[in-house]
């Protein structure tokens, strides 16, 4: 729940060199960067309860490493949060059991959009196969 006061949400529109982002353009991540820091250290003066960060937006991991630097928090972005993913479904090396998963042969599994689809389901696809 969005409305839940554990959670601060704050906007980066306004930091300077990130409305690239709405414009569509390119963004100068070393130019935005120190306006991402000055953001996330005045949220965390008026929040000093605050424990971690989480980055939304797809064009937030770029700061993630200066916001941990700057903050001390644990940041969590799309990358982040993509390897933990990956991460839970990959052997560990350094206990248990290991090489229980078979390496990939090298070749693509064939596919046809939409072959994946129950027959029930396929009136909701968008784009017909």
């Amino acid at each position: 729940d969005v409305d839940d006061d554990r959670f601060v949400i704050v906007g980066c529109q306004d930091v300077p060199g990130f409305d690239e982002v709405a414009k569509g353009g390119k963004v100068d991540v070393e130019k935005v960067t120190p306006g991402m820091i000055k953001l996330a250290l005045e949220v965390l003066d008026q929040q000093p309860s605050l424990r971690a960060i989480l980055l939304e937006c797809t064009e937030l991991p770029p700061y993630s490493d200066a916001l941990r630097m700057a903050t001390g928090l644990p940041v969590w972005d799309a990358i982040t949060c993509a390897d933990y993913f990956i991460s839970s479904r990959k052997d560990n090396p350094r206990f248990g059991l290991n090489d229980w998963q078979f390496d990939w042969d090298g070749v693509q599994d064939e596919y046809t959009f939409g072959a994946n689809v129950p027959k029930n389901e396929m009136r909701y696809m968008k784009n017909k196969a």
